[in-house]
């Protein structure tokens, strides 16, 4: 005597086991971030290249089977973007507080045409 619970129901069509398994589950492509890639070179270029090996690496390995590696490579190239963003935010923060600092000492000599000693007028 056979149990009906170890066996499907004749009208339920059996799904294959890729569908029902957890970790067999097909991973879609993960995205390039070549917009990222973008914004790494046009707020700081030397991360630009790194950037760009990245986003152009991640079709191959997924393609090849490898999902982590396209995985890691997809997540490198947006932080790389998002680096890149702050060290242009960094690098604009010191500029302004140099040009303040460079305008106040400006101001306190005077404002004579950036000499910074005073003459006397005989």
């Amino acid at each position: 005597m056979e149990s009906s619970q170890s066996e499907p129901a004749r009208d339920e069509p059996e799904r294959p086991p890729s569908v029902t398994g957890s970790s067999s589950v097909a991973q879609s492509r993960p995205s390039n971030n070549a917009g990222w890639a973008v914004a790494s070179l046009l707020f700081f270029w030397p991360l630009a290249f790194s950037a760009f090996h990245h986003a152009f690496e991640v079709y191959p390995l997924w393609a090849g089977g490898d999902t982590d590696g396209a995985l890691y490579a997809s997540r490198r190239v947006r932080k790389l973007g998002q680096l890149s963003l702050w060290i242009f935010g960094a690098l604009l923060l010191l500029a302004v507080v140099l040009y303040a600092i460079a305008a106040i000492v400006l101001i306190s000599h005077g404002g004579d045409g950036g000499q910074f000693h005073h003459h006397r007028v005989e």
